[in-house]
């Protein structure tokens, strides 16, 4: 056996150096730690708004009764909406437009469409 054989492998001093690993975890833990604390402050000088209810955290003006307001002004859109789609009205009276319902201009414009000739079978 030659000396070569039973030699422990050298590694470079550049492979390991723990001092810098070291380094670089203690400054990723500072930052986490920075964060979490910087939350908390920030969490912790935040005082709800007088006569607000304090578990609700919530900055949106007028609270629940302004969200039921934006609910009936939706509804009263739909309700809208929809009865222009399924009624019949007046567009321009005097010029003769009218409104039909969806429902029926589709069936109009579908039964004006052409239909298409049909193709001759092929003979074999």
């Amino acid at each position: 056996m030659s000396a070569e054989g039973n030699a422990r492998p050298r590694y470079e001093e550049a492979d390991a150096r723990p001092r810098i690993v070291a380094l670089i975890a203690g400054a990723l833990a500072a930052l986490v730690l920075a964060g979490l604390l910087t939350g908390w402050g920030f969490m912790a000088t935040r005082r709800p708004a007088a006569g607000s209810d304090p578990r609700i955290l919530s900055d949106f003006p007028g609270g629940p009764e302004a969200r039921t307001s934006s609910d009936q002004a939706w509804s009263d859109y739909e309700h809208d909406t929809e009865s222009h789609l399924s009624g019949y009205g007046w567009i321009d009276r005097p010029a003769g437009v009218t409104r039909i319902p969806i429902d029926r201009a589709i069936d109009l414009v579908v039964g004006a469409a052409p239909t298409p000739p049909e193709k001759e079978p092929r003979s074999p």
